[in-house]
C-alpha cells in the first residue's frame, strides 16, 4: 500500500509540474491579450512541450524516491513514450497558428526575414525531432549505445535552450512577468537536474572506487566481472537489483551501463565482492567487456531496482530467463538457497541452444542441493539425444510443470530478451495468473 501511495504521490507531482504554466496563465491572464481559441491552444500545447521536455531528465536522474515507487525500467520506458509525446505538443504549436492564420504556412519554414525567436523556435523543434528520431530509431541507423547516448545529453541541452530562449523571446503571454519567471525557474531546475545527474552523482561515486579481481568467461558468449571495493565495505544489494557500471580513472566518464547482479546480495564474500555476468551485445559489452583486466579501476552507482522478489510475498516463485536474462533469477535463487526458502521454486532457463545456457552447471548443482527447486530447460535448438523441452517457453510448457492447484498463488519474475518477456505478458494471464503477479525488467528501450 505504502509503494501504491508513493506513486500516487509522484505521478500527482508529475502531473502538477507539467501543467502548472497553464493555471498560472489562466490565473494571471490580461485581457488585452485576448485571442482566438486555436491561439490559447497554441500557447498551452508550447507550454507543455517544453515542460515536458524540461522534466524528462528527472524521470532518468535515479532519484531514489521516484525511481522506488516505479522501477527504472518502467520510468525508462516512460520517458520514451514522453519524449514522443513532446514532439506532438511542440508540432501542433505553429500548426494551430497557422490553422487561426495568425500567421502564414511560411512560418513553417524560417527565412532571413524571420523574427529571431520564430527561428529559434524552429531550431528547437528539429532538435527535438533529433532527440526523439535517433532514439527510436538508433538500431535501424546502427548507431552505437555510446555515440547515442552522447548525441542525446548533448542536443538535450541545445534544445531547452532553444525552447527556453524562443518563449521568452516572442513575448505575447510570455510578457508577463510571473510566465516569464515560471520559465526561468523550469529552466534553472533543468540545469539543476542536469548538474546532478552530470556532476554530482558521479563525484559521489569518487571515494567509493572498486577494482576488478576477475574477468571469468561464461557460456552463451557472456562473462562474469568480480568487482572487490576498494576502501570501503561495498553494499549489500536485493536479489535481483542491478547497478550502473563504468569503468576508467574517474566516475565522471559518461559510458556507464545497468547490469543486474549475479552474485548473492544476502551473503557478501569476505572482502565485499560482487559480481555482473554481462553478455557480449554490443560495442561496450563485446569489446569492453572481454577486454577488461583484473586490477582495472571500476565504478558502481547501485544498487537500484524493484524487481526484486523481497517485495513480492507469495506462496512460491516462478522464474523465467532467457539467455542473459537468467542473471538476476540467479541472484534470487542464491538467495532462496542461503535462507533455506521451503517455497516451491520453479525456474524455467530458455535459450537458443545447448552452448548458449549461461550458468547451467551452477544450476543443475542448485537444483540438485534444493529440494524445492524444479529446474526446466527449453532449447530452441537441440540434437535427438536432447531429453528436455524444446521450442519457447509457452502455455503448454508451463502447464506441464506447474502445479495445478498453486500456480495462481506464485510470483512471476521474467527476464530476457523482449519477445520472451511479451510473450509471457500475454500467455500468463490467459492461463489465469493475476497480473500483479507478474514481473518483468526491460532496459532495451532505445
Amino acid at each position: 500500500m505504502r509503494l501504491i501511495l508513493r506513486g500516487v504521490f509522484w505521478f500527482g507531482l508529475y502531473l502538477t509540474i507539467i501543467l502548472f504554466p497553464l493555471v498560472v496563465g489562466v490565473i494571471f491572464f490580461d485581457p488585452r491579450q485576448a485571442a482566438g481559441p486555436l491561439i490559447y491552444l497554441s500557447a498551452a500545447a508550447g507550454y507543455i512541450a517544453i515542460a515536458l521536455m524540461a522534466t524528462e531528465l528527472t524521470l532518468v536522474a535515479r532519484l531514489k524516491g521516484v525511481a522506488g515507487a516505479f522501477g527504472i525500467d518502467s520510468l525508462l520506458q516512460f520517458h520514451r513514450e514522453i519524449g514522443i509525446a513532446s514532439i506532438a505538443f511542440a508540432a501542433a504549436h505553429p500548426l494551430l497558428l497557422v490553422a487561426d492564420r495568425a500567421y502564414t504556412a511560411g512560418l513553417l519554414v524560417p527565412s532571413a526575414t524571420t523574427p529571431w525567436p520564430v527561428t529559434v523556435g524552429f531550431a528547437a523543434f528539429i532538435v527535438a525531432a533529433l532527440v526523439v528520431g535517433l532514439s527510436v530509431y538508433r538500431r535501424l541507423l546502427r548507431m552505437s549505445y555510446e555515440l547515442w547516448h552522447t548525441t542525446h545529453g548533448v542536443l538535450s541541452v541545445i534544445l531547452i535552450g532553444f525552447g527556453a530562449a524562443h518563449i521568452l523571446g516572442i513575448g505575447r503571454f510570455a510578457a508577463l512577468p510571473v510566465m516569464r519567471t515560471l520559465v526561468i525557474i523550469y529552466l534553472v531546475f533543468f540545469v539543476g537536474i542536469f548538474l546532478r545527474y552530470r556532476l554530482a552523482r558521479p563525484l559521489s561515486l569518487w571515494h567509493r572506487p572498486w577494482e576488478v579481481v576477475e574477468n571469468r568467461p561464461e557460456h552463451g558468449q557472456s562473462h562474469t566481472l568480480v568487482l572487490r571495493p576498494v576502501g570501503h565495505e561495498g553494499f549489500r544489494f536485493e536479489p535481483g537489483q542491478f547497478a550502473w557500471i563504468g569503468f576508467g580513472p574517474t566516475p565522471l566518464n559518461t559510458d556507464k551501463h545497468p547490469i543486474s547482479f549475479s552474485s548473492n546480495g544476502d551473503i557478501p564474500s569476505h572482502d565485499g565482492a560482487i559480481a555482473f555476468t554481462i553478455k557480449e551485445l554490443g560495442d561496450w559489452s563485446g569489446g569492453v567487456v572481454p577486454a577488461v583486466k583484473p586490477g582495472t579501476r571500476a565504478w558502481v552507482d547501485g544498487p537500484h531496482g524493484v524487481f526484486t522478489m523481497d517485495r513480492e510475498e507469495g506462496a512460491g516463485y516462478v522464474l523465467i530467463g532467457g539467455g542473459v536474462g537468467i542473471t538476476p533469477l540467479y541472484s534470487m535463487l542464491q538467495a532462496l538457497e542461503t535462507r533455506a526458502d521451503a517455497r516451491p521454486v520453479f525456474m524455467f532457463h530458455a535459450a537458443n541452444d545447448f552452448d548458449d545456457l549461461t550458468f547451467r552447471e551452477e544450476l543443475a548443482a542448485t537444483a540438485a542441493r534444493m529440494p524445492s527447486l524444479t529446474l526446466v530447460t527449453v532449447l530452441v535448438r537441440a540434437d535427438d539425444e536432447w531429453e528436455g523441452e524444446r521450442g519457447f517457453v509457452n502455455a503448454e510448457i508451463l502447464s506441464r510443470h506447474l502445479p495445478p492447484a498453486l500456480y495462481r498463488h506464485f510470483q512471476y519474475f521474467i527476464c530476457g530478451p523482449t519477445p520472451l518477456m511479451d510473450a509471457m505478458e500475454e500467455v500468463l494471464p490467459k492461463i489465469g495468473v493475476p497480473a500483479e503477479r507478474i514481473h518483468t525488467e526491460r532496459f532495451d528501450m532505445v
